[in-house]
């Protein structure tokens, strides 16, 4: 479908995650828009996320590349809590999360 809409001489693609990948494979000089709600980066439709590189934009609803700027804020502006709670759905971003907390925590002493 994706080389079909190539061959219509499209302005533009939209695309979700899945989709994203094959319209990649199928142009590098249309625009592919996607909706993503896994990281881009890590998903292989972008390079990073300062600069996209290529065709390819969009916007994800993952929260994973805000994590560790989250908790950093979060330090600022409390420095002295030695608790942070965090309430999440079992997510593939709880790992990730917990992993980060547990790191930001070592280096201050915590953990």
């Amino acid at each position: 479908m994706a080389a079909d809409l190539v061959g219509k001489r499209v302005a533009a693609t939209v695309t979700n995650n899945i989709a994203t990948a094959a319209a990649k494979a199928a142009t590098s000089t249309i625009p592919i828009v996607f909706v993503t709600g896994g990281d881009p980066v890590e998903n292989g439709l972008v390079t990073s996320l300062n600069r996209l590189g290529g065709n390819v934009t969009g916007v994800s609803f993952s929260s994973n590349p805000l994590n560790p700027r989250r908790l950093e804020l979060l330090h600022e502006l409390v420095p002295k809590t030695a608790v942070i709670g965090a309430l999440m759905t079992q997510t593939s971003e709880r790992p990730l999360f917990e992993s980060l907390a547990r790191r930001r925590g070592r280096s201050h002493g915590k953990f």
